[in-house]
């Protein structure tokens, strides 16, 4: 027999902070050293072709539709359409899109709009890397289909997760998007655009939450939005939360790690929101900030989960109205199995399988900003008691037990004088069966449990019932 193996809850928060920027400012990209000033410039749109790349600076709108190109010398608009549009007369857009009277004639310095829908890119693919429950997937063309582990999901298609159910996405550049219950999420672009090599990964949540880990982007053109119909909240390496709950509800941002810049729909006025601060826009432009509620302690956390329900029971957070609950396999949380709400800080989940397993706990605020998680390693072994007393008819008494467990079974039961410091009139270890009976107990108030010793696999739980209390009356004689 084997030492009990009493794997504590060990307490971690998310450790990983990645470096951002706000998107509000000028980016800078640069391509390889340049040559000679090409003799383009005073070249005919037909004839004009790249000879060098050369520097460029380019500043990145924060609505995304186009880049602010601002021009080096010796460049063209025809050698920028020619290399990087989709159109090689789309020079002459952008000429009325900035109101360009001579494209022979641009000095260098001369900040230029470059509009994202001409310029060229390849179309970049996610794919599902866990999946459990219920969900959809919808293309372009409508036609509805289930969702499972290890599709390929494009630009264009819609993500839907039903009840009780959990969706992660993994990104072509490692980030990923956990997807919960009722929730449904727009792919609107995952490309990578020529012009600097730049991603540009754009998503829109119609409906529900999200929790995103962006993968830092290390160049200062690449681009990372999370949409709502009222919100931007833009990044460039962090792990936050969007929520939304249609039109009659904020749009929320909550930032774990790093910073956010959020904006009302596709303006340039955007504001920072960093590490433990959440963010409310509402569709009439209101916007607000508070802090984060702080995570939740988890009472007895070196305690196996033994109990068919497993009980969560949390210190209360000041503040909170709401309580939530994750668990998963993995300390990553990529694949989520179960999730609960609750009122109280304590919560039960059901139907909990024995294993190793973590759990994430947050704190929701009135506003229902959810708050900074704490993450902690759990053992759970069923090994389910129940017992009850009865008075037999020879006025005896039986005290049965059963439960349910894997593995040998030894049951343990005492009996004592509630009284304090009373030795144990009875004290029965190693039982195999599930009953006892006792004759002949005097007249008084006694103190009773049942515990189960459960091996299995070279480990062992223990597991007791409360304490209860048993009365032996008094007989009344004539």
């Amino acid at each position: 027999m084997t030492t009990s193996v009493r794997a504590g809850l060990v307490s971690f928060r998310h450790g990983l902070t990645y470096a951002t920027l706000a998107l509000a400012a000028p980016l800078l990209m640069t391509v390889p050293a340049a040559g000679q000033t090409s003799s383009a410039q005073s070249g005919s749109p037909q004839s004009a072709k790249v000879q060098q790349p050369r520097p460029m600076v380019l500043k990145r709108s924060p609505s995304g539709d186009v880049f602010h190109y601002t021009f080096q010398r010796g460049d063209t608009l025809f050698q920028l359409a020619d290399t990087y549009m989709t159109r090689p007369d789309g020079w002459r857009s952008v000429l009325r899109m900035n109101r360009i009277a001579n494209p022979r004639s641009i000095p260098a310095g001369t900040v230029i709009a470059l509009p994202l829908s001409l310029l060229k890119a390849d179309n970049l693919t996610a794919r599902t890397v866990a999946f459990r429950g219920s969900g959809t997937i919808t293309p372009p063309n409508g036609t509805t289909m289930p969702l499972a582990v290890n599709l390929p999901i494009s630009p264009g298609m819609v993500v839907t997760s039903g009840p009780g159910s959990f969706i992660t996405l993994q990104l072509s550049n490692g980030s990923r998007i956990t997807l919960p219950s009722h929730s449904r999420l727009r792919i609107t672009q995952m490309r990578r655009i020529h012009l600097g090599d730049t991603l540009d990964f754009d998503f829109m949540l119609e409906k529900g939450r999200l929790e995103t880990e962006v993968t830092p982007l290390k160049s200062p053109n690449n681009r990372y939005r999370i949409r709502t119909p009222i919100a931007v909240s833009a990044v460039r390496g962090t792990i936050y939360r969007v929520a939304y709950d249609g039109p009659d509800a904020p749009s929320l941002t909550e930032v774990i790690e790093g910073s956010v810049a959020v904006s009302p729909g596709l303006t340039d006025n955007s504001e920072q929101v960093d590490k433990g601060f959440g963010a409310s826009l509402t569709g009439n432009g209101q916007f607000s900030k508070q802090a984060l509620l702080p995570p939740p302690e988890l009472l007895q956390p070196g305690r196996v989960q033994t109990d068919p329900e497993v009980r969560l029971t949390l210190a209360p957070v000041t503040g909170a109205t709401r309580y939530h609950a994750q668990l998963s396999r993995d300390a990553g949380f990529v694949d989520i199995e179960h999730d609960i709400y609750a009122d109280t800080p304590e919560l039960h989940l059901s139907n909990i399988d024995n294993g190793r397993w973590f759990t994430r706990l947050t704190a929701i605020s009135p506003e229902g900003m959810e708050g900074m998680p704490i993450n902690y390693s759990m053992r759970r072994v069923l090994a389910g008691l129940n017992a009850s007393a009865e008075q037999g008819d020879d006025g005896g008494y039986r005290f049965r037990w059963s439960g349910d467990g894997d593995g040998q079974r030894f049951y343990h039961f005492n009996l004592r004088p509630d009284t304090p410091g009373a030795v144990p009139l009875i004290d029965e270890t190693g039982l195999t069966g599930q009953l006892i009976s006792i004759s002949d107990l005097p007249a008084g108030t006694y103190i009773w449990r049942v515990g189960v010793q459960q091996f299995e696999n070279g480990e062992y739980v223990v597991n007791w019932l409360p304490e209860q209390k048993l009365i032996v009356a008094s007989e009344d004689r004539p």
